[in-house]
């Protein structure tokens, strides 16, 4: 509740004034570093098991070794330690030993149309002539582009299954881990690690196709060995698990809303048990193939008939080409910058520094010019779809103190998510970044 959070602030408040806080929040690291080699910060967080996080957020961030991140030891390797011909031919042997030989669908091909799954299921059809059905666990809120290109996605020759959640649900569970966790992504995130593998089950599909793997950007889970499955920690859960959702707990949370309560379970993700009892095999692309995300650009440019960028830069960013099919994703990038130091621009640059787009003085400037950018674009609709009025729905009395989410009530909380270690306040009250790239 934001009154808790007010208080809470209030108490560190000396800590944001010091010229030096080592006041950490998140399990952060207390020592800012950036990576020698893509400017990435080791405040980043890995993967997160979603459905285990609490309101405290524990992370586990991005691991360094020796001033190096874990993603660019990994590019190394990419680069000097893989035979990608043996890939291709290991992906060809697997392929054949799923490929549908009646004409039913035999691969799930999880995504939005943008440019990453476009390519994936592209080439599973056209290149090595499998059969994917394409699924989509719909954005938060639909941007036009978005949408264009999924309706691509479609006339490019492929059936899509497009999930779209009870509304009035996943407005309230995505306010709710705004205010718990600051965190506008992680109802969807749940979703979208969820409902594929519960729709392969469901069509009795046996190969779900994910993209990239988390080790193209961190090191997946602590001492994850990269193979061609899926971290199945992310995809799954164990009976005995304690399972959160926006960082509530799910007995709780279920109880508080009653008749609607049923719904909760779509951002829960299959057991372990049900995942090996549906002989489901879930890989990531990006094992077998030279991942590179604006090649992938390049490549559904040239492939479709009307694949479209925003008409505008991303707030946060200097790009035009990613993260387009939700107006709610602005809003993600910027609670990144204020929890973790790391937005939009730094996330593109650094990846892109990897994977020898930019260099790392072209990447340093655009990081300082745009990232922390303020999403304005979006933010009167936004603030609209987060307003919850009880009258409506009655349910959310108990969970929600201040109905109305406007612009002020946004910034008030953003603050007090900012670590002291991270957050100088200075003699203008205003809040300035202690570390810089």
């Amino acid at each position: 509740m934001i009154s808790k959070k007010r208080k809470k602030f209030q108490e560190n408040l000396e800590e944001y004034k010091k010229e030096n806080s080592k006041k950490t929040l998140y399990n952060l690291p207390s020592k800012v570093e950036f990576c020698k080699t893509c400017l990435m910060s080791n405040q980043k967080p890995a993967q997160t098991v979603e459905h285990r996080s609490d309101e405290k957020d524990h992370k586990l961030t991005i691991e360094f070794k020796d001033g190096i991140c874990h993603a660019c030891r990994y590019r190394k390797t990419k680069e000097q330690e893989i035979d990608w011909e043996k890939r291709e031919h290991e992906f060809r042997a697997l392929m054949d030993k799923y490929r549908s030989r009646n004409g039913s669908y035999d691969c799930v091909c999880p995504g939005s149309g943008g440019k990453d799954s476009f390519k994936v299921a592209y080439e599973l059809k056209y290149k090595y002539n499998m059969n994917p059905i394409t699924c989509t666990f719909a954005p938060n809120i639909y941007s036009q582009v978005g949408y264009h290109n999924l309706i691509n996605w479609i006339n490019a020759g492929f059936t899509n299954y497009n999930y779209t959640l009870n509304g009035k649900v996943h407005r309230l569970i995505t306010r709710l881990a705004i205010d718990n966790m600051l965190h506008p992504f992680q109802p969807w995130i749940m979703g979208q690690k969820a409902f594929p593998n519960k729709f392969a089950s469901m069509t009795k599909t046996p190969l779900v196709i994910y993209g990239e793997n988390p080790m193209e950007y961190d090191q997946g889970k602590k001492d994850y060995k990269y193979n061609e499955d899926v971290i199945l920690e992310l995809h799954s859960r164990k009976p005995e698990d304690e399972l959160f959702i926006s960082g509530i707990p799910y007995k709780i949370l279920k109880e508080k809303l009653g008749k609607e309560s049923p719904n909760l379970d779509a951002y829960l993700p299959m057991t372990v048990d049900q995942l090996r009892s549906a002989d489901i095999k879930c890989i990531t692309y990006s094992y077998f193939h030279d991942w590179h995300p604006q090649g992938n650009y390049y490549f559904t440019k040239k492939n479709s008939e009307d694949f479209q960028l925003s008409n505008e830069r991303t707030p946060g960013t200097y790009q035009k080409h990613a993260s387009l099919d939700d107006k709610l994703d602005d809003l993600h990038y910027y609670t990144a910058f204020i929890k973790f130091g790391v937005g939009r621009a730094h996330y593109d640059a650094s990846q892109e520094t990897r994977n020898k787009d930019l260099d790392l003085e072209e990447a340093r400037q655009l990081i300082r010019k745009f990232s922390g950018e303020y999403p304005k674009r979006y933010m009167k609709e936004i603030c609209e779809w987060l307003s919850i009025n009880p009258n409506f729905f009655p349910e959310s009395k108990e969970l929600v103190e201040e109905p109305n989410f406007t612009e002020e009530y946004f910034a008030e909380l953003c603050d007090t998510f900012r670590p002291p270690h991270l957050w100088y306040l200075d003699k203008n009250n205003k809040f300035v970044l202690r570390n810089q790239v």
